[in-house]
């Protein structure tokens, strides 16, 4: 900010901000006028008027979501919640200024356009247009089959050749076996524990670190989401809340039910190429390969661990 901006372009600041906040970079804030330090905005804003005289109407809002970024730490400059990245914070920073709620599920958000937006795709039936090529589909089921199909709709872009993917994982997995670009690790600024994957950090992050987490009031344990903890309750309540319709049993958890269900369907997803066997569940299949075909089952257990052999004397060469 110092070497690159010291003329200061008003033309250039909104140059992508056709609506809504613009974003600033207020770690070290000062007047460009007197260079006077100050710790927020409004204090910035009062000062230019009374001390320079400046035309600021201070009835109204001033337009600026303010981010301060400390060496190694990224705080909110409003409430001072810690983040472990950028993107985070930005999407936190956010969050204090949301003047547009939804009507039909109560989401707010900062632009009366953003807001357009979220119920043109969401409650208008418009959910079933591809964002990305526009196309309509006669259900979800078609859509999401479209999507898996089409890659050109897909949302992540390598910005080396071009190819597209559903994930932000498959991507970064293109980008270190195609292109070698390293595997980046995630160093927490807190307590300097590293991390190879994104999602580890950012739990460990969230439920470490900052007061931002679900507290299991039984036991004292921490959770990211209050999905997690609602999970992880069910094994102080023994309840079982979801019943099978098809037989007695009920389970504790959606995803058991889930699973469960596999048994009553007719559809079998698993087979035996020995003896032309079906399974439901892959646990049955995999009963039935040790007690019927152990030798099969031993050879690949063989194969793999030769294999994983193999890729650590590689690496040691390497």
């Amino acid at each position: 900010m110092d070497t690159e901006h010291q003329t200061f372009k008003l033309r250039m600041a909104f140059i992508h901000c056709s609506e809504g906040y613009i974003k600033v970079d207020c770690t070290d804030l000062r007047c460009r006028i007197c260079s006077q330090k100050f710790e927020t905005i409004d204090d910035v804003a009062n000062h230019l008027k009374d001390a320079h005289q400046a035309d600021i109407d201070l009835n109204y809002e001033i337009g600026i979501q303010p981010f301060k970024l400390e060496k190694d730490r990224l705080l909110c400059a409003i409430c001072r919640l810690k983040s472990p990245c950028i993107r985070q914070l930005s999407r936190h920073i956010q969050t204090h200024f949301l003047k547009y709620t939804c009507e039909a599920c109560g989401k707010s958000y900062a632009t009366i356009t953003t807001l357009r937006h979220h119920i043109t795709y969401s409650h208008t039936g418009e959910e079933r247009i591809c964002r990305k090529c526009k196309k309509t589909f006669s259900n979800l089921e078609t859509k999401r089959q479209h999507l898996a199909e089409s890659r050109r709709c897909w949302p992540h872009l390598c910005n080396i050749c071009g190819e597209r993917f559903m994930t932000w994982t498959l991507k970064q997995a293109h980008l270190t076996q195609v292109h070698g670009t390293p595997k980046r690790s995630h160093v927490c600024p807190e307590c300097g524990e590293v991390f190879l994957d994104r999602k580890k950090y950012r739990v460990h992050f969230k439920i470490s670190h900052t007061d931002d987490n679900y507290v299991c009031s039984c036991c004292g344990m921490k959770f990211d989401t209050k999905r997690n903890l609602e999970e992880h309750r069910v094994v102080h309540t023994k309840e079982k809340l979801f019943p099978c319709p098809a037989c007695p049993k009920s389970f504790p958890r959606k995803k058991n039910l889930v699973q469960h269900m596999w048994i009553h369907s007719e559809q079998k997803r698993f087979g035996c190429d020995l003896c032309n066997k079906q399974f439901n569940q892959r646990v049955s299949w995999k009963t039935h390969m040790k007690s019927y075909h152990p030798d099969l089952v031993n050879f690949e257990a063989t194969k793999n661990n030769n294999v994983k052999i193999v890729l650590s004397v590689l690496k040691q060469d390497q």
